[in-house]
């Protein structure tokens, strides 16, 4: 804990500028009004258009990436960098966009075909992601890079379940803020009839392994691609052009969720760049939406 904190310190201290990076926080507290004020992205989505989910997220992550590196390093864009981020950028992007498959259980019984769709919408982003990480890895960046994105366990990992247990009285909490019990548990199984045999517990704990997995594809992304993997190119700058796409991740969020988000988001990918690993942040990642859902489960069944 202590190096995590040693390491936030002397990069605020060596990065942050106020010129730069509160612009770039100027520019998303606009952005995030305008999404929640005028409920943008839920409108926009709402007609469940599979084009339109693709074209939308194809034109927000770019504009939103490309427009933080301009203002925090405009100096160092290379054709390189531009050519590599925007393959991490536009898997992303489909990945996010892609709603094709909720066509693909049709034919089920309305039970089975939205347990499906849901297994798949968790599923498809995971395999989306790490189909172009490891062409991108071992067609081009194995030569640049010490592992794979900073997988790595030499590590210690202590520090990071002292963070969840630092967290779990927040996310207690956070029980009693709007909207959170309407998004968590992400998958409310006992509005539903039981479906292929399965119990409820047992449909519960499927969702969840292909649920929490997902967040693993999100730190190989974030942290891994978008910090360790540019970093040759933008150095520490990485680290909040990153979380700037990654708060805007969190638009189909509650409020609260998006704007911690960005906070977030930029300690771990100062975790990410200084110890270059992101195992520990998975471990955070994952044990917190975990906890998300659990207590969120229990506050379910005690109203």
């Amino acid at each position: 804990m202590r190096r995590i904190l040693s390491d936030l310190k002397t990069h605020l201290k060596s990065n942050f500028e106020w010129s730069k990076d509160g612009e770039i926080m100027l520019l998303l507290a606009v952005l995030i009004f305008v999404n929640y004020h005028f409920e943008l992205e839920e409108k926009l989505l709402s007609n469940l258009d599979p084009w339109l989910y693709l074209g939308y997220f194809h034109l927000l992550y770019p504009a939103v990436y490309y427009a933080t590196v301009w203002i925090k390093c405009r100096s160092k864009i290379t054709a390189k960098f531009t050519s590599l981020s925007a393959l991490y950028i536009l898997a992303l992007s489909v990945s996010s966009g892609f709603i094709f498959y909720k066509t693909w259980f049709a034919d089920y019984p309305v039970y089975e075909e939205y347990y499906l769709r849901n297994i798949a919408a968790n599923a498809q982003g995971s395999i989306i992601i790490f189909l172009v990480l490891v062409l991108v890895y071992f067609g081009i960046e194995r030569r640049q890079l010490p592992n794979f994105y900073g997988f790595s366990l030499k590590h210690n990992f202590k520090p990071y379940l002292i963070l969840i247990l630092f967290m779990a009285p927040l996310i207690v909490g956070a029980t009693s803020l709007p909207g959170f019990l309407d998004t968590y548990p992400s998958l409310k199984v006992w509005k539903y009839d039981e479906v292929f045999g399965m119990t409820h517990t047992q449909m519960a704990s499927l969702f969840e392994l292909v649920y929490l997995s997902d967040f693993i594809r999100v730190e190989a992304l974030f942290r891994g691609a978008l910090v360790i993997g540019l970093a040759r190119f933008l150095g520490k700058d990485t680290i909040i052009t990153m979380a700037a796409l990654y708060c805007v991740l969190h638009f189909n969020k509650p409020l609260g969720e998006t704007i911690s988000s960005f906070f977030g988001g930029y300690l771990l990918g100062t975790i990410a760049y200084y110890q270059q690993n992101i195992v520990g942040g998975c471990i955070v990642h994952v044990g917190i939406a975990g906890l998300m859902d659990l207590v969120a489960a229990i506050a379910w069944s005690m109203m």
